[in-house]
């Protein structure tokens, strides 16, 4: 009877030591993936800005409430200008650094470009945490409605609309100087009138720069007629 005393003592220990084990590796595991899941919504290759053949935005407003709960609506047929719509969330690790540079009034693609972040609604993200965020002077729009609408794929997502509603350039980058770059070269191509004299030089001027010519290159004085 004892040695059944002693079995049964040392099957018990030998599960506890087993089942410690299994709860530790479960721990790893989750906290393996919740380092992954912290930068799962980094853009990768396929998921690069596009520029063409996008088309009207899905809808010309964004309707929603601010982080204090008051309704808001943005309109995308303005006239007046660009629209870069962001679409970011307060527990994406990718999308801190634009939350970030969008408070520090990044030098965006046109002098009438206005910066618009759109979360999901207050029954997805917490207010709190979204005004926490919020850059002064940005307009925040709290919507589920409209990540359904424009079909969110992953954050952050970026869209640039004219101010007549079509969609110049859609798609995410890493940072905040990527992403305006391909941006205003895309607003540059679409409607380069609508760029000041300096914005024009400046975008010259990066194109230049891409071909491996720099600004007062000799080349650019040359005569193209003179053999």
């Amino acid at each position: 009877m004892a040695a059944v005393v002693i079995i049964e003592a040392v099957v018990i220990v030998l599960l506890l030591v087993l089942v410690a084990g299994l709860l530790k590796s479960h721990a790893e595991i989750l906290r393996r993936l919740d380092q992954l899941g912290s930068d799962a919504n980094a853009p990768t290759r396929a998921q690069q800005l596009r520029t063409t053949g996008l088309g009207k935005a899905p809808t010309d407003e964004i309707s929603g409430v601010d982080p204090v709960g008051s309704a808001v609506s943005v309109s995308l047929e303005h006239g007046r200008g660009e629209t870069l719509l962001s679409f970011l969330s307060t527990g994406c690790a990718s999308c801190r650094v634009f939350w970030e540079e969008l408070a520090a009034t990044p030098d965006l693609p046109t002098s009438a470009t206005r910066p618009v972040i759109v979360t999901k609604g207050p029954q997805s993200e917490s207010p709190a945490k979204v005004a926490d965020l919020a850059p002064g002077g940005v307009q925040v729009v709290m919507s589920d409605e409209a990540w359904d609408t424009f079909r969110v794929p992953l954050t952050p997502y970026f869209m640039l609309v004219d101010g007549h509603g079509e969609v110049i350039g859609e798609g995410s980058a890493t940072n905040m100087s990527h992403l305006l770059g391909l941006f205003r070269q895309s607003a540059a191509d679409s409607s380069p009138v609508r760029l000041s004299t300096r914005e024009r030089e400046r975008f010259t001027d990066d194109q230049l720069s891409s071909s491996g010519i720099e600004p007062g290159d000799p080349s650019l004085y040359e005569d193209p007629l003179r053999e």
